[in-house]
């Protein structure tokens, strides 16, 4: 079992002067690395449109923790900082809406991170959710999927062959570089629960990044993965990724997943990793940078060291 942490302070909403948000990154990756975590991962939007959905799944309300006038900081560059002061933690995305970006900047923008951290890139994509923040960088919002597909295979061509042409139906270019290339394979998450998204599992990814399920439900979403392994002929098995929020709290209500006591939250990881998790990405409930660097720390102490 492998755990992460979740650098949500990426995007502002936290009440922090933006000129303080270095330092805060700063402090949160070398805590997460001193306490023990395999990787630190950050979220990904360009911009926050003035039309929001307001039926957000993971607030109470159903609205976003965020509007326009959120500082939203581009996550490899912050994850560029963070490498250089970091050592062995690994730095991820979780996750990026491909189609946000073209293919060729978007491959740059990794295999220039990866080379820079020594290696240490995480790669978690999806096709994206926010439909007004399509609209505002103009890319149309139902090929979100196949431009997906059309970026991964992109990406593929680019770690394999480093010089290449392509043509699909939304992206054409004549031979061009990929250069720097990656020290090595880049892990690639592939985000979502659709049956397309299991498919692209098998087809371009090795594991699936996914927010708040239960066990129960990865066991099922692993089931139908693992189907569509087999359809593709991939070796081995797919890697399972989770977030959720976590409080090492023992007044806390230890009938929701990872809250309570540490050794409640240990038996929750263990169904997780019975159901197929192979990885455990945590959130806190604060806001309050000093607070989550303390979780960090106890959690790294109480937890990762079970395992």
């Amino acid at each position: 079992m492998e755990f992460g942490v979740m650098l949500s302070a990426t995007s502002n909403s936290y009440g922090i002067p933006d000129e303080e948000l270095p330092d805060v990154f700063a402090r949160s990756a070398q805590v997460a690395e001193e306490s023990g975590f395999d990787v630190l991962v950050a979220g990904d939007h360009i911009v926050y449109p003035g039309e929001i959905p307001t039926d957000y799944e993971f607030s109470k309300t159903g609205k976003p923790p965020f509007d326009t006038t959120t500082s939203l900081f581009d996550v490899f560059e912050v994850l560029s900082q963070l490498a250089a002061v970091t050592d062995d933690i690994m730095l991820g995305t979780n996750v990026v809406a491909a189609p946000c970006r073209h293919p060729l900047v978007l491959t740059k923008n990794i295999f220039s991170l990866d080379v820079l951290s020594g290696g240490r890139f995480d790669f978690g994509v999806a096709p994206g959710w926010l439909k007004p923040e399509f609209d505002a960088l103009d890319v149309p919002f139902e090929e979100r999927g196949k431009r997906t597909d059309e970026f991964l295979e992109i990406f593929d061509l680019a770690q394999e062959e480093g010089v290449t042409d392509y043509t699909g139906d939304f992206y054409e270019f004549d031979e061009v570089g990929f250069y720097p290339q990656p020290s090595g394979d880049i892990p690639v998450w592939i985000g979502g629960k659709s049956g397309a998204t299991f498919r692209r599992i098998a087809e371009f990814g090795d594991g699936w990044s996914t927010l708040w399920d239960h066990p129960d439900d990865v066991a099922a979403a692993r089931e139908r993965i693992m189907n569509a392994w087999r359809d593709y002929d991939r070796d081995g098995e797919p890697d399972i990724g989770v977030l959720r929020p976590v409080n090492i709290n023992p007044d806390a209500d230890d009938d929701r997943l990872l809250q309570g006591s540490a050794s409640n939250i240990i038996a929750d990881i263990e169904a997780y990793r019975e159901a197929g998790t192979t990885r455990l990405i945590v959130d806190f409930f604060t806001t309050d940078i000093d607070e989550q660097l303390d979780l960090m720390q106890q959690f790294g102490d109480e937890i990762i060291e079970a395992f």
